[in-house]
């Protein structure tokens, strides 16, 4: 599917001799190489999953680090059918499919579905996984070939089904359920999910692999550079392809919302495909939010979370994010940029 010859390869040892900006399509952050004097080489794979470029990068002393690349691109393919909205072997097209019928599910589906509702509960429903219908509504599912902007009524007939409530869960036998008319869309928990499971995979090879993995400019740490070094990662100027920030991570991950990534514009209007659930519309006055925390799950959901909210009141996302762990930087519509003090402290090497 992808050929061997242009989308892997080594990135070998040498003296801070390369020092660049890789930028992958429209992707919210910057991996920036500084290479230094090491006797471990980094295998890279690139391929496509849940529906964004992947970039895997990791090293590893025990094992060939190809083996562990694909290991980790191949688990994230499963995951993005596993959980797709319109895939036929998707587990959420079953459930969505089969409103009010209770539906037995395996323990990594249960356990990611409690997941995004305890992130839907812990943010008042910013994040919330019923927006499936909405995102429909727009046209934003699939390959978003067809957008478009739906009527008044038609928003407030989708809205009676969305909320997180409409998820019901059967502890004793592992069982998931929704009410008529709710339609799941994991997009917003899915890709951290499987960045955190690509880190697991790595370290189960090996305890001491290092490395990164990125899907759609999200970039979860397997581990230090060399074992010791930081990893530089640049933020996208939301309305430019230059660098407004750079951060030095050896641990965690960073994931970045934006209003670039996926959006048409009608009659001179952007629409934007990160929709306020309590209103059905896209939110404004954000360009993005980008969130740090200790791992990719927190950061994605977080970072959607974080730009609904901003649309609302900035200043509580940036003074109660990072009692949740999480760090934000949200750049404002006109492109002013607010940070919590906490994420200054991954400004400095």
């Amino acid at each position: 599917m992808w050929s061997s010859n242009s989308n892997n390869h080594w990135i070998t040892k040498g003296k801070i001799f390369l020092f660049s900006l890789l930028l992958l399509g429209t992707i919210g952050t910057f991996l920036v190489f500084v290479l230094f004097r090491s006797n471990e080489q980094y295998y890279e794979l690139r391929g496509f999953a849940l529906g964004t470029s992947v970039r895997i990068v990791v090293a590893s002393k025990k094992i060939n680090p190809k083996t562990i690349a694909e290991a980790i691109l191949e688990d994230m393919k499963r995951i993005t059918y596993k959980f797709s909205t319109t895939d036929n072997r998707s587990v959420i097209k079953k459930i969505n499919d089969h409103p009010e019928e209770w539906i037995e599910v395996d323990e990594e589906t249960y356990s990611l579905l409690k997941a995004a509702y305890a992130f839907a509960e812990l943010t008042e429903g910013a994040f919330d996984p019923t927006v499936g219908g909405l995102l429909s509504l727009w046209g934003f599912v699939g390959n978003y070939e067809n957008p478009r902007v739906p009527s008044t009524e038609e928003i407030e007939k989708e809205l009676e089904h969305v909320g997180y409530n409409n998820i019901l869960f059967d502890d004793e036998n592992m069982r998931i359920k929704v009410k008529d008319g709710t339609k799941m869309d994991l997009g917003g928990i899915a890709k951290g999910y499987a960045l955190d499971r690509a880190r697991q995979i790595a370290l189960s090879f090996d305890e001491n692999a290092t490395g990164f993995v990125e899907a759609g400019g999200d970039i979860r740490i397997i581990g230090p550079k060399f074992g010791k070094y930081p990893w530089v990662i640049g933020v996208k100027n939301p309305r430019g392809n230059d660098v407004i920030d750079y951060i030095y991570l050896k641990s965690g991950a960073v994931a970045t919302s934006g209003d670039y990534e996926r959006y048409f514009v009608e009659n001179g209007i952007r629409y934007h495909h990160i929709l306020d659930p309590s209103t059905g519309y896209p939110v404004k006055g954000v360009w993005s939010v980008t969130v740090i925390a200790e791992d990719a799950t927190t950061a994605d959901t977080l970072s959607t979370a974080g730009f609904v909210l901003a649309g609302r009141d900035w200043r509580r996302v940036i003074l109660d994010f990072p009692r949740m762990g999480a760090h934000p930087m949200i750049v404002l519509e006109g492109g002013k940029v607010e940070k919590s003090n906490t994420f200054t402290l991954f400004e400095k090497e």
